[in-house]
């Protein structure tokens, strides 16, 4: 009888019970990930592969969200296993998708700060997004703007303007997140949302609102009086 193949039998069994008692919040990512990773390699001890994997990729949004085919090349893993990380991250966008397609009226900060908190609280770098509304503030679509590292991203306002131009917004509302950090925004924050609005002010487009999130909790310039839409 193979020893070492019963104690990681047990153990992979322990891993699932835990997560029916506790849910995710009780498991670290590579924890989460060696539960998925179950379903791909049946038999032996992932929790090596999990970490490699987090260490080549740096963080779980990042490997979820990354080709199937360069997460089989830099793990040495099947590509069946690396389509199965893959859809994780295609279920989750198909799913926020759905939940917001039916074109909510974003007249309130408290729905744009839920939006913001379900859009950007899963990833470990820092994303920038912007909503375009109508003039009854109904979301028109949500476009990434940019992406960057775990503290700071780039981005360019002809985008920006190319963006809400296409969609006819007549208000955009800024979204961003702080991976690890707090929602106050920073200097460069305050600065950039400043040269936005003052662009979009000039084409007659207004930004409504610039909400920053951090672990599970927004920050409204609304709010906080610090919009300057002239």
């Amino acid at each position: 009888m193979n020893r070492n193949a019963d104690l990681h039998k047990g153990h992979r069994e322990r891993m699932r019970n835990r997560f029916l008692a506790e849910g995710e919040n009780g498991f670290a990512d590579h924890e989460l990930l060696e539960l998925l990773l179950y379903y791909a390699v049946p038999r032996g001890d992932v929790n090596p592969l999990a970490h490699k994997m987090l260490t080549e990729f740096g963080t779980l949004s990042m490997l979820l969200e990354s080709d199937p085919i360069e997460i089989s090349r830099r793990c040495g893993v099947k590509e069946s296993t690396a389509i199965l990380l893959c859809l994780q991250g295609a279920l989750n966008r198909r799913l926020q998708h759905e939940k917001w397609s039916n074109r909510p009226v974003m007249d309130t900060v408290s729905k744009a700060g839920m939006y913001a908190i379900e859009l950007l609280s899963q990833y470990h770098y820092e994303r920038m997004y912007m909503m375009c509304l109508d003039s009854r503030k109904v979301l028109l679509h949500t476009c990434m703007i940019s992406e960057g590292t775990i503290n700071e991203s780039v981005v360019y306002p002809r985008l920006v303007v190319e963006s809400a131009l296409k969609y006819q917004a007549t208000s955009v509302i800024l979204l961003h997140n702080h991976p690890g950090g707090t929602t106050k925004p920073s200097f460069a924050d305050i600065e950039l949302t400043t040269q936005l609005s003052k662009i979009l002010y000039a084409i007659g487009i207004s930004v409504a609102d610039h909400i920053i999130v951090a672990q599970n909790q927004y920050f409204s310039f609304l709010e906080n009086d610090l919009l300057k839409n002239k």
